[in-house]
């Protein structure tokens, strides 16, 4: 029996996108996604770094627990702390991993767990309770809450134990 672990700062009253706003075919590309996680070093300002080989993260949801969650809701969380670096981004991109998912923030101040497509490879930001999953053996799902339109939106975003 799966177990699901709710990973995302939401609205109380938000609900998912209509079918549409996943885009074309209706299909969300960021669903059910095979998981790993990585940790990287402690909850202080720097650049992100995981260890990974290329075959193990092709195609999957590289989910990364630096420790910074613990400072939410304080004003610490907004303050300079763990960055994805431009080597990491390469490495991801050039390793074809579908998303990156990050427990601290990247994009301008948003108190929701948001997809972020502005750069070379998705991202989604604000994730919660990295802790308490294993380091291989789940799926990782966005759920857009509102259309794609723009290039950040806010998800609900879950892990499924398998």
């Amino acid at each position: 029996m799966s177990r699901v672990i709710e990973l995302g700062y939401a609205p109380a009253n938000a609900t998912a996108a209509p079918p549409e706003a996943a885009g074309d075919d209706h299909v969300n590309p960021f669903s059910s996604l095979r998981g790993m996680l990585c940790q990287s070093v402690g909850p202080v300002k720097h650049e992100v770094s995981v260890p990974f080989h290329d075959s193990q993260v092709r195609g999957i949801a590289l989910l990364i627990q630096t420790g910074w969650d613990q400072h939410w809701g304080t004003d610490a969380y907004w303050k300079d702390g763990p960055f994805l670096g431009e080597h990491l981004i390469f490495r991801c991109v050039r390793s074809g991993i579908r998303v990156i998912g990050i427990d601290f923030p990247i994009g301008d101040r948003s108190g929701e767990t948001r997809l972020i497509t502005t750069g070379d490879i998705a991202v989604v930001e604000n994730l919660h309770g990295l802790e308490s999953l294993p380091r291989i053996g789940f799926r990782f799902t966005a759920i857009p809450l509102r259309a794609l339109s723009g290039k950040a939106v806010p998800v609900h975003a879950f892990a499924e134990i398998i």
